[in-house]
């Protein structure tokens, strides 16, 4: 059986600035500082400190560049609903735009290093360079995408075939940063993850335990190795 204490994807992740998802304005900036006025590079936000809160004006846009941050709004029986989860290389906020005020909390799930991105700066770049523009509809596009397939694994899927889609949908995003490695480090808690997936933190522990007899991967606390890839695919499908 695999160690699960092998290197591990996220242990103290960060992300290249090429492979982040505005790397094309990032990599401008370290040429030329032609975009200093927009960026804000690397602000650490502490564990569980709230970056930006529901219903505030927005101004930024936030990029994970180590670390990770957790969307979620405060239902009207006052209890936390997870609506996102994102990791170095992810930007946060692009679903403001419409509202002009942030739709959800945002808050770091660990210590985070955070590059943030101007949104009245940004608009002007994108009004002269249609790159950048052609860049944050491909970004919003995605968030829409993304959305679609959550609401399509609530609705849809088995408890067991959302766990598999989630931890699947974690490997493919650190793979689109440069990270190959089938051993994971998760940066939220089981109880979160069961939030954000609609079911009971027991189900979570159960289908775990599902899994690892059958070994499609092995589990210990946030730590999980995937034994199996193209049967943790076939589930979550």
């Amino acid at each position: 059986m695999h160690s699960i204490y092998k290197t591990l994807r996220c242990n103290s992740y960060s992300v290249p600035c090429e492979l982040c998802s505005i790397g094309r304005l990032c990599i401008p900036m370290l040429l030329n500082n032609t975009l200093e006025n927009v960026l804000e590079r690397k602000k650490l936000y502490l564990k569980n400190e709230i970056v930006v809160k529901s219903q505030t004006p927005l101004k930024k846009f936030y990029i994970v560049h180590s670390g990770a941050l957790k969307t979620f709004v405060t239902t009207h029986e006052n209890n936390e609903q997870i609506t996102g989860f994102f990791l170095p290389g992810d930007i946060v906020g692009l679903d403001s735009i419409s509202t002009r005020v942030y739709n959800n909390n945002i808050q770091a799930l660990s210590n985070t290093l955070i590059c943030e991105l101007y949104y009245d700066e940004l608009i002007k770049v994108i009004d002269s360079n249609s790159d950048v523009r052609d860049l944050i509809f491909k970004l919003l596009s995605t968030d829409i995408y993304n959305y679609q397939k959550l609401v399509l694994c609530y609705s849809q899927k088995k408890s067991d075939e959302r766990l598999a889609t989630f931890i699947y949908s974690l490997y493919l995003r650190y793979q689109q940063r440069g990270h190959s490695s089938l051993n994971i480090k998760l940066a939220m808690s089981r109880a979160e993850i069961a939030n954000y997936l609609g079911l009971t933190i027991e189900t979570i522990s159960r289908n775990l335990s599902k899994l690892q007899e059958q070994n499609i991967l092995t589990a210990k606390g946030k730590y999980i190795y995937i034994n199996n890839l193209e049967a943790l695919v076939d589930l979550g499908n």
